[in-house]
């Protein structure tokens, strides 16, 4: 596994960032942060710790304490913060929603304050995997169908996004490295937990592979859907006045 994370790492974080590590405490931020940390001198950027507590649950100082814990042990500064999820979220907002914008928020406040180059997530490729039965569900369109990147919005970077999240805690556990278990992730009435525990497991009895063939099959069509996405920003920009395809004249509403 850290063959594919350096793999997955070298194109998007270099010797001379300063990346910020979003970490929560639980088994994938935990091992991302271990295997940034473990990166040999000549490859390792230089490193910086945050957590947010989002006051959603009982327990969840205790979090905070292990990962400034953590990062102490490794000799990583660490930055974390209390907002409390509930009272700012928004109207029409699920928790989940309202979650990961004020997460983000923190975290690009942090990056900004520190001047970090790049915030790195755990996302796995299991994240990947739900994101894309939740949007496609959703009746998203094909860019967003698409899921996360690897790079981007912004600073925001994912080196763990090609591993499975088995792999992860294999790895975890095979060097007795301890994480935090948030008992939230088994309530089902949050999408993704019901993904997670109900929809990938059922695929999985078709196809022991299924996450991965299903996230590598929709990547095959990221360079289709740029490219025409790269159409339809020429179309809006040049204003023509033939008809465009339907296809084009779709995104170029959507700009």
């Amino acid at each position: 596994m850290e063959v594919a994370f350096l793999h997955a790492a070298k194109p998007l974080i270099g010797p001379d960032d300063l990346v910020l590590v979003g970490c929560s405490g639980g088994g994938d931020s935990v091992a991302l942060l271990h295997l940034l940390h473990r990166m040999s001198p000549k490859r390792r950027p230089g490193l910086l710790v945050a957590h947010l507590d989002h006051g959603m649950r009982r327990g969840s100082a205790a979090d905070r304490a292990f990962v400034e814990r953590l990062a102490a042990r490794l000799e990583i500064p660490s930055v974390a913060d209390r907002r409390v999820v509930p009272d700012l979220r928004r109207r029409g907002e699920s928790p989940e929603q309202a979650a990961r914008r004020v997460r983000r928020a923190f975290l690009l406040e942090v990056a900004r304050q520190t001047g970090a180059t790049h915030v790195a997530l755990g996302h796995t490729l299991d994240d990947q995997a739900e994101t894309i039965l939740m949007r496609l569900a959703r009746g998203s369109g094909p860019s967003a169908l698409l899921g996360m990147r690897g790079a981007g919005p912004g600073p925001i970077v994912r080196p763990l996004l090609a591993i499975e999240r088995a792999d992860i805690r294999a790895w975890l556990q095979r060097r007795r490295i301890a994480f935090r278990e948030d008992p939230s992730n088994r309530d089902l009435k949050f999408d993704r937990n019901y993904v997670r525990a109900k929809v990938l497991p059922a695929l999985r009895k078709l196809n022991p592979n299924a996450a991965r063939h299903l996230v590598e099959g929709v990547a095959r069509l990221r360079e289709d859907v740029d490219y025409l996405d790269a159409l339809a920003r020429e179309a809006f920009d040049a204003r023509p006045g033939r008809e465009l395809p339907l296809v084009l004249r779709r995104r170029v509403k959507r700009l």
